[in-house]
């Protein structure tokens, strides 16, 4: 049964909308525009809008945009790929010429096609009722105007002004090398103007008009993208993946993202009677512990972007590949696993609205403040997705012209009976699907309301800091010094970590039970979920 009082934070609730994001501005923004009449994808859009002001060194314009949208008119999921692709002249020829070993992970030539404002409005285009216009207005009021700097955004300035050179990144986020301190004003007048455009002219602002020129002349010297990438970038609507578990259909972003690898582990864990185990006891952390890094070996081998190359979705996800993997699991102990043969800043946020409608979004500049580089009088920070292409030639992401990048960006729908149930959407980097496997169990295994599910323990598996071994397990303390000396005590590389450790992901989820919307902001954060 679930701890009474676990949760730091009430579930919040709610009957006729709910928002929960990484932000109490741009929550309010998103809960305002359903007041109104807005539908859910109105909502995503005044939300993500805020976020891309209010949390300037996680998403924004200038990164790309992955969603799933649940249309209760047809009972159907839908999947949004709004990712932009490589440079034309995103060539190995190109990157010896530079003299790269590897690409580097700031600068120009990290910065593929941000696909943000285009994938704006193509969810608007099919399932919006608001002009972009509107939906913009209080986001360009708190970058004209300011707000309220967090400890969260000041910190990352703090750590990275030592590294970013680009001269208009300093100008506004750490002038004179001082960031914004907590509560002091971050004005950001060049993106308001941006913004301003954006409601005026729409995306064409952005990929053939004044901020295209802007993109096109900061990557002329360093950079693999053309005024020609930008111009011809399009997004895409397609079916999303998705793998049954316990009864649920869970539905994620398919390739390039790694959603694949969240239904991998779900399908690892199917077979075993996790409800068993005590939630958060050894047990149970080892067998979620094993089966993310068994769902992980075959994400590094087999994901791309399937425009270039196979990916065999369908085999990985049958329930037999599952069996066979899952017979390498060993209950008492840890074990290095390799990929199997079938034959990553950001941020996360969630809305549903009165008329059924359920949308879980995922946006992103990918590193802390991407590739570091503004484009002068845009304010637009662009992304560095593009930094994980590979120079091996026989890698699924092997650096080519006009191909889509590695995401690890995911988000998650879960329906039963073709009705929402879930939706769920995290920040974490590489760490997401992951985060997918403790969040979703926690709700469809042990029954915990999505405020406790997101305020759990969690652990993410990797090298977070150089020199750190790429088994490294950081585990929140919270589950306590019994239970890490435990995983120790099973060949686990267990690395303590703080009690809210922001490096776990920052959750936003909502979960529909009876017509009440019920919603969860991550603590670890600076997120809001209101409901009503």
């Amino acid at each position: 049964m679930p701890n009474i009082g676990y949760s730091h934070r009430p579930v919040a609730m709610g009957r006729e909308g709910l928002v929960a994001s990484a932000h109490p501005l741009a929550t309010l923004a998103g809960v305002g525009t359903l007041k109104a009449g807005g539908t859910a994808a109105d909502a995503a859009v005044a939300t993500n809008a805020v976020l891309a002001v209010t949390q300037p060194y996680c998403c924004g314009a200038g990164g790309d945009l992955f969603c799933l949208y649940y249309e209760a008119a047809t009972r159907r999921v839908h999947c949004l790929n709004g990712s932009g692709r490589s440079g034309t002249r995103a060539t190995f020829g190109e990157a010896a010429r530079r003299g790269y070993t590897q690409l580097p992970t700031l600068g120009p030539a990290t910065v593929s096609v941000p696909g943000c404002v285009r994938g704006w409005a193509m969810l608007l285009e099919r399932f919006g009722s608001r002009p972009l216009s509107n939906l913009l207005r209080p986001a360009i009021h708190y970058a004209e105007h300011g707000f309220p700097s967090t400890s969260l955004v000041s910190q990352a300035a703090a750590e990275w002004t030592p590294a970013i050179t680009d001269p208009e990144w300093r100008r506004i986020f750490s002038p004179g090398g001082r960031p914004a301190a907590p509560g002091e004003l971050l004005v950001q007048a060049d993106l308001a103007r941006t913004l301003e455009g954006l409601g005026v002219e729409g995306p064409d602002l952005f990929y053939r008009g004044r901020i295209a020129e802007a993109i096109a002349r900061r990557m002329e010297a360093d950079g693999f993208l053309t005024a020609d990438d930008l111009a011809a970038h399009t997004g895409e609507w397609s079916e999303p993946i998705h793998t049954t578990y316990r009864g649920a259909t869970v539905y994620q972003t398919p390739p390039p993202t790694q959603g694949l690898a969240a239904l991998l582990a779900l399908n690892l864990l199917e077979g075993v009677p996790v409800a068993r185990r005590r939630l958060g006891s050894t047990e149970h952390l080892h067998v979620l512990i094993e089966m993310a890094k068994l769902a992980y070996a075959d994400r590094d081998r087999w994901i791309g972007d399937p425009a270039h190359v196979r990916v065999p979705v369908d085999a990985l996800l049958s329930k037999d590949y599952a069996g066979r993997r899952r017979a390498l699991y060993d209950p008492a102990k840890a074990q290095p696993y390799t990929w199997g043969d079938p034959e990553g800043d950001t941020t996360g946020f969630v809305v549903a609205d009165g008329r059924g409608d359920v949308v879980a979004v995922i946006q992103s500049l990918y590193n802390a403040w991407g590739s570091g580089v503004v484009p002068p009088g845009t304010g637009v920070l662009l992304h560095n997705r593009g930094r994980h292409f590979s120079l091996d030639a026989s890698h699924p992401t092997a650096l080519a012209p006009r191909k889509r990048p590695f995401h690890t960006l995911t988000a998650s729908i879960v329906t039963r009976d073709a009705r929402p149930v879930m939706a769920f959407a995290t920040m974490g980097g590489h760490g997401q699907a992951m985060f997918h496997l403790q969040v979703l169990p926690n709700v469809l295994d042990y029954g915990v309301d999505i405020q406790e599910a997101i305020e759990r323990p969690r652990f993410v598996v990797g090298s977070l800091s150089a020199g750190e071994p790429a088994d490294t397990v950081h585990v929140e303390r919270r589950v306590g010094r019994r239970v890490l000396a435990s995983l120790e005590r099973r060949g686990h590389r267990v690395k303590p970590g703080p009690d809210f450790f922001h490096r776990a992901g920052h959750a936003h989820g909502v979960v529909v039970r009876d017509g009440t919307l019920m919603g969860g902001a991550d603590p670890r954060g600076d997120g809001a979920a209101l409901g009503y």
